[in-house]
């Protein structure tokens, strides 16, 4: 019986964790909403450090600032990988 109770709490917390969207703060003061569901965000960083530039990540990148479900930064470190520094292919220079 206990089994089957926190299965069903189990699921209830999933569900209301997977629908909070992301909101993304964008640099004109409006707001853009994402989906939040499931494993999206971890999706949005394998992208990110695959190099994908879709209209999603194109949207991510140019916004400021984001609120996530549960307090998360995911979306922050997908915005500091797209809008790192890019390899030019030329050696660093030593600051030695």
């Amino acid at each position: 019986m206990r089994t089957i109770n926190l299965r069903r709490r189990l699921e209830a917390l999933e569900k209301d964790l997977s629908s909070e969207p992301i909101v993304l703060l964008m640099p004109d003061g409006r707001t853009e909403t994402l989906p939040g569901h499931n494993d999206y965000v971890l999706n949005l960083l394998g992208q990110a450090l695959g190099g994908d530039r879709t209209p999603e990540m194109e949207l991510i990148a140019r916004s400021q600032s984001s609120t996530e479900p549960g307090g998360a930064h995911m979306i922050d470190l997908v915005r500091a990988l797209l809008n790192g520094p890019v390899d030019d292919g030329r050696p660093e220079a030593s600051t030695a």
